[in-house]
């Protein structure tokens, strides 16, 4: 009887020290409950975050491509159009440029008013047969350049003086002084159908026509000995 106290003593402190064991237990098995649910969270989370970033990437990469196959086919069509542009030249378009124009002389009658014009001092009559623009070049100057008929008009009125005989113009030259003209330093004003005229004072004029027929350029000269 005398050992009974003590077994219930032992049995009691086997009691006491079974419980915390029990309770720790317990409590290892929420706090790894509670791990894995954060690693199952962390991992929704990740999967979530990753599924958004492909669908974002995969919505911008589509996207992208419209943009791209839209820009792909503006590009084309105008690839298209500069090839129908280009082969349309190739085909028809180059008849259809501007050829050079050689001069040609006018009638006979109208040589015949330019030369009345000058010789009878009634220079404005020259109008009509001139080109819109006119050069006047007046030998061994700058002056005069393009010129409106107007213009060259006035500029051929201050050539001629008030002596009647600078009106005196000879524009029947011998062929021998036509060619010394033409292969002078001022050649290129002295063309086969130009109208040159000569008078007693030495003074020089010359009439250059355009693929018209129309007056385009008139060159002067105070002294012949510089042809």
């Amino acid at each position: 009887m005398d050992n009974e106290p003590k077994f219930n003593e032992d049995l009691g402190a086997t009691i006491q020290k079974t419980e915390p064991t029990h309770q720790v237990n317990k409590s290892n098995k929420k706090l790894l409950v509670k791990y894995i649910l954060a690693i199952i969270i962390t991992i929704v989370l990740i999967g979530s975050v990753a599924g958004a970033t492909y669908w974002w990437r995969d919505k911008t990469a589509k996207d992208f491509e419209k943009t791209l196959n839209s820009d792909i086919s503006v590009l084309k069509k105008a690839k298209a159009s500069l090839e129908k542009q280009i082969a349309d030249g190739k085909d028809g378009g180059v008849s259809n440029l501007p050829t050079p124009c050689s001069e040609i002389a006018p009638e006979a009658s109208v040589i015949e008013n330019i030369q009345l014009s000058i010789t009878s001092g009634n220079t404005a009559a020259l109008e009509g047969y001139m080109a819109s623009s006119v050069d006047v070049i007046l030998a061994a100057s700058e002056a005069y350049g393009a010129q409106t008929p107007t213009q060259a008009i006035a500029d051929i009125s201050s050539f001629l003086t008030d002596d009647i005989n600078s009106w005196d113009y000879n524009f029947s030259l011998p062929a021998v002084t036509l060619n010394t003209y033409k292969q002078g330093g001022y050649a290129q004003y002295f063309s086969a159908t130009s109208v040159v005229g000569k008078a007693a004072n030495n003074h020089v004029i010359s009439f250059s026509f355009d693929c018209l027929g129309k007056i385009d350029t008139v060159f002067l000269t105070g002294n012949a000995n510089l042809l």
